[in-house]
């Protein structure tokens, strides 16, 4: 094989793995910004179950964690498809003071497949936490 030969085949075999390694880039790149997307949910969660564990009543904690909630996803990157979804489970409110118990609350969240890959991916995908956080035992509580 001479020298003008090879040279040929190394720009076609360039040609041949050029589309695969941008396909492997794109994957990669949807994989971290899926991540990154995962995180801020949790922690959206996680704000909003230490908030609703501060409040003295269910009806206060779920202001309260609608409220955390609503902040967070304004100061996010991440934008939800027909906004998120927040349920809060603050029950352990209800029982009188010196009692233990938690509060936990899920945030969902739907994401355009086109906002994590590449533009113009039809589809979405859910992203979605729990977190729970404990309430203060010794703390007054408004039934």
């Amino acid at each position: 094989m001479n020298r003008g030969e090879r040279g040929l085949s190394l720009s076609t075999e360039f040609v041949v793995l050029l589309p695969a390694l941008m396909v492997i880039l794109a994957l990669m790149i949807g994989a971290g910004r899926l991540a990154l997307a995962r995180l801020s949910v949790q922690q959206w969660a996680e704000s909003a179950a230490r908030a609703a564990s501060l409040a003295r009543d269910p009806a206060g904690a779920q202001a309260a964690a609608h409220a955390v909630v609503t902040s967070d996803a304004a100061g996010a990157s991440l934008r939800c498809v027909g906004g998120w979804s927040l349920t809060v489970d603050a029950s352990a409110l209800a029982l009188p003071a010196g009692s233990p118990g938690q509060v936990s609350t899920t945030v969902a969240c739907h994401v355009a497949l086109a906002d994590l890959a590449l533009p113009g991916v039809p589809g979405e995908i859910v992203v979605d936490a729990t977190a729970s956080s404990a309430v203060d035992s010794h703390r007054g509580r408004r039934p």
